[in-house]
């Protein structure tokens, strides 16, 4: 018997599996020829850090089926009758810029990787939503996709996986995770003014920044005009948090830490509730791998390579 997926089924997939995961766009150094069994750890990823004008490109996980947007997966049926997602704007693709830096370490660039963030969890005794933030000690993410294995939340034997987004700090093996979104026991950030106190330079949007004065809170910039800010929005609430202008941090993205933001407003909640012990950091997970068609030597400062994602799913 044959299982066939019409165009709708093929589209629904799709959203579903885009919804799901926040993916993350890198490039690679190496040859390498893909199989089933490729992962991260078998691509070199160039070097990001030092300074480098490279870093890799946070996509979001929101979806449109009304026309290509900035920021957004738009899902239509090509014109070979397939599911297909295209991120942002052909006329604006996603771009890596070169500095000084990239060039002096030299890398050839032989093509383009996705991966997505999981973290592992067992103990679960709160069942945990899309949308949660989570937090243990000083890192922090927000939940895109809740898989649960085996065990059941009620008994606090629920095992299984988290998708997230917008991980900041590093996750402990044996902790107990906390869900910050139902309580936190301290001040945390309720509303970002949207336009910046002072917008920095060299910022692009998508950017995303650690929040001053208090603890684990993160921004995002949406909107710049020539690399300075001119609006941001909240990604996590951290805790600690004054109304104030505060300086920023930046977490990728080539800012340059000028950037300021008020705090608009508080909430204060209660006890903070515990959910399930964690086995170590999220792991990286190869979603997609896609060649050059020739590898490209980084040799001067200024140059770019482009991208503009297209997903299909194709059942025929």
């Amino acid at each position: 018997m044959t299982v066939y997926v019409p165009n709708a089924g093929e589209k629904e997939m799709l959203k579903d599996f885009l919804l799901s995961q926040a993916i993350v766009l890198g490039l690679y150094d190496n040859v390498v020829v893909p199989d089933g069994s490729l992962t991260v750890d078998g691509l070199t990823e160039l070097i990001a850090s030092g300074g480098a004008g490279y870093a890799q490109i946070p996509l979001s996980n929101v979806i449109n089926e009304v026309a290509p947007a900035d920021g957004q997966w738009y899902i239509t049926t090509d014109a070979n009758g397939r599911a297909s997602a295209q991120y942002g704007l052909a006329a604006a693709p996603q771009a890596w810029t070169f500095n000084g830096v990239d060039v002096a370490n030299a890398p050839t660039v032989q093509g383009i990787f996705a991966f997505t963030r999981v973290l592992p969890f067992t103990a679960g005794l709160q069942p945990i939503k899309v949308g949660d933030v989570i937090r243990q000690g000083t890192a922090c993410a927000e939940v895109t996709a809740v898989v649960v294995t085996s065990g059941f939340w009620a008994a606090g034997t629920a095992a299984g996986y988290l998708s997230i987004k917008h991980q900041v700090g590093t996750f402990a093996a044996g902790a107990t995770l906390v869900d910050a979104s139902k309580a936190t026991a301290t001040s945390q950030i309720d509303v970002l003014t949207a336009a910046p106190v002072a917008g920095g330079t060299g910022y692009a949007v998508g950017d995303r920044f650690l929040i001053g004065t208090g603890t684990g809170g993160v921004g995002r910039v949406t909107a710049v005009s020539g690399g300075v800010v001119t609006a941001v929005e909240l990604l996590t609430g951290g805790t600690g948090y004054s109304v104030a202008t505060a300086a920023t941090t930046k977490i990728d993205g080539g800012g340059d830490n000028a950037l300021t933001v008020a705090v608009a407003s508080l909430y204060t909640a209660g006890p903070a509730v515990a959910i399930a012990t964690i086995a170590g950091d999220s792991v990286k997970k190869l979603l997609f791998t896609e060649a050059l068609s020739t590898g490209t030597l980084v040799a001067a400062a200024g140059q770019q390579v482009t991208y503009l994602p297209i997903l299909t799913f194709a059942t025929a």
